[in-house]
C-alpha cells in the first residue's frame, strides 16, 4: 500500500443522506448543559460563531478541551478527528476497546490513548485509515484538504484525487459550497474553528440538497430488489485462505467483497423510484449457518454465504415518519466456486520511469496499481483497485509478459512479475505487454513503455 497523507473515507451517497440526519447523540448531563458561554476562550468570538458552536455542542459533536476551555484556535489532530468523525456519522463506538490495530497508538499514551475506541470504530466503518498499514500518527494535524474531502464525501460528492496537488478538486468543490476553511491552502492545518464552521456549512448544504422523504401508505411501495444467489465462502474454506485481507474481514457481511447488499426500493404513488438513505433497522437470517447477515452503521443490510442451502432473510425498514415494515427475501447459497467473469484494465497504456545506466533499465512498479484492474465475479460482485490484489486468493490473478522490446544494438533484457504484482525490469527493455490473467482464464492487457529517469 502506498503511503499517503490522504484520509480514506466512506464515499457512498447513502451515507451522505444520513450525515446530519441522526446527530442527537447521548452526552453526559454535564456536557449537555454546556454552551459557548461556559468557555473563556470564546468570550471574544462573534455571535454567529457562538451560535454554531452551541449547535455543535448540543448535537454532541464537540466538547471543550477542558472544563472552561473550548480550544477554538487549536489544530485538530487525527485522534481528535477520529472521534468527531464517528459522532458526525453516528458510528457505534465500543468504549471497552483498549488495544489499537496501529503500532503507534497505545493505551498508556496520555495524549492519544483515549482515542483508541474512536480510531478503531472509524477504521472499521471505513471513515479513516492509517497513514500506512501499521501507523496512524494520532497527534498529526488534520489538513484543510482532508477536512474538505471528509465533508464532500459525506455530501455524496465525487472527489477526484488525480490532480497535482491531490486536493485541487476537493478545494474547488468545497469553496463553491462555502465549506472550505477561509484563506487556507489544502496543506495547512485545520483548527477546531475551521471544523465547526465547515461542518455547519455542510449541514446547510445537505439540507438544501436532500431528496424528498416519503412515507409509503401502501406496503407495495417498499420492496427488496435483486437476485440473492451467493457463494458458499466460509464453510468451503475459501475465507480461511484469505491473504490480502484478514479472515475476519473476508467473513464480515458489512465489509467483505463476497457479500451482497440487500437492496431496498421505494416508489411513489406514481410509480417513480425515490432516493432514500439507509432505512434498515434490523436484519435477521432464519439460518445463519447458511446465510450470515449484518447491518452497517449507515443502516444498510448485507448477506454473505456460509454453506450451501437456502435461508429466509427478514429486513425491518422504516422510512421517514412511517411505520416500520418487515420485508422478506430468500437467499440461496451455492457451492459453485467464485470465479472471474470479466476483468478490465483502467489503464491500458502505461508509462513508467526507470533508472538507466548505459542502455540497462532497472526499476520496480506494481502491476495491480499501474493497471487499475476491475473484476466482476461469477456472482456479480465487483472488485476494484486494491480489491483485485487483496482478493487474489479467490480470484487467482497472476501476470504474464509478452512482446518485450529493447533498444537496438544489444540483447533484450528481462521482465519478471512477482506474486504480489511487483514488476522487476532488468537490462535492455523499453516496452512490453503486461497481461493480468484470472484463474478462470479471463484476461486484461496493458502496454508498458519505459522511459529514462
Amino acid at each position: 500500500m502506498k503511503t499517503t497523507n490522504k484520509l480514506k473515507l466512506i464515499s457512498t451517497s447513502a451515507v451522505a443522506l444520513t450525515l446530519f440526519a441522526s446527530l442527537a447523540l447521548v452526552q453526559p448531563a454535564s456536557a449537555a448543559l454546556k454552551t459557548s458561554a461556559d468557555f473563556t476562550d470564546l468570550a471574544g468570538s462573534n455571535a454567529a460563531l457562538k451560535t454554531k458552536i452551541d449547535r455543535m455542542i448540543a448535537d454532541g459533536i464537540f466538547e471543550g478541551v477542558s472544563d472552561n476551555t473550548f480550544g477554538i484556535s487549536q489544530n485538530m489532530t487525527r485522534a481528535q478527528f477520529a472521534k468527531v468523525a464517528t459522532k458526525i456519522y453516528n458510528i457505534p463506538v465500543d468504549l471497552t476497546v483498549k488495544v489499537s490495530s496501529f503500532t503507534d497508538v497505545h493505551a498508556d499514551d496520555t495524549a492519544n490513548g483515549w482515542a483508541i475506541p474512536y480510531i478503531e470504530a472509524a477504521k472499521k466503518a471505513g471513515l479513516i485509515d492509517g497513514v500506512t498499514d501499521t501507523t496512524f500518527l494520532p497527534g498529526e494535524s488534520v489538513t484543510a484538504a482532508q477536512l474538505d474531502t471528509v465533508l464532500l464525501k459525506g455530501l455524496g460528492k465525487t472527489v477526484s484525487m488525480t490532480s497535482s496537488p491531490w486536493y485541487t478538486d476537493a478545494i474547488k468543490q468545497a469553496t463553491a459550497l462555502g465549506i472550505h476553511p477561509t484563506s487556507k491552502t489544502g496543506d495547512q492545518a485545520a483548527t477546531r474553528e475551521d471544523l465547526v464552521l465547515s461542518s455547519f456549512g455542510a449541514q446547510e448544504a445537505f439540507n438544501a440538497q436532500k431528496p424528498p422523504v416519503v412515507t409509503p401508505t401502501n406496503p407495495s411501495n417498499v420492496s427488496i430488489v435483486g437476485d440473492y444467489k451467493i457463494a458458499s465462502v466460509i464453510d468451503s474454506g475459501l475465507t480461511s485462505s484469505a491473504t490480502g485481507v484478514s479472515q475476519a474481514d473476508a467473513e464480515d457481511p458489512t465489509i467483505s467483497k463476497f457479500a451482497k447488499e440487500i437492496k431496498i426500493k421505494v416508489t411513489s404513488a406514481a410509480g417513480e423510484e425515490i432516493a432514500i438513505p439507509g432505512v434498515v433497522q434490523s436484519v435477521f437470517s432464519s439460518n445463519s449457518s447458511i446465510a450470515k447477515v449484518g447491518l452497517s452503521s449507515d443502516h444498510h443490510a448485507y448477506v454473505i454465504g456460509n454453506k450451501p442451502g437456502t435461508a429466509d432473510v427478514s429486513v425491518m425498514v422504516k422510512i421517514g415518519d412511517g411505520e416500520a415494515k418487515q420485508l422478506h427475501v430468500t437467499v440461496t447459497v451455492q457451492s459453485d466456486p467464485v470465479t472471474v467473469k470479466t476483468l478490465t484494465a483502467g489503464e491500458t497504456s502505461i508509462t513508467e520511469t526507470m533508472t538507466v545506466v548505459g542502455s540497462v533499465y532497472t526499476g520496480n512498479f506494481n502491476a495491480y496499481d499501474a493497471m487499475d484492474l476491475t473484476a466482476i465475479d461469477s456472482y456479480d460482485n465487483k472488485y476494484e483497485g486494491t480489491d483485485v490484489k487483496d482478493y487474489k486468493f479467490a480470484l487467482g490473478t497472476l501476470f504474464i509478459t509478452n512482446d518485450i522490446q529493447g533498444e537496438a544494438g544489444s540483447a533484450v533484457g528481462s521482465v519478471m512479475v512477482e506474486s504480489d504484482g511487483t514488476v522487476k525490469v532488468t537490462g535492455n527493455v523499453t516496452s512490453f505487454e503486461l497481461t493480468a490473467v484470472s484463474a478462470s482464464g479471463v484476461k486484461a492487457t496493458s502496454y508498458i513503455t519505459l522511459v529514462k529517469n
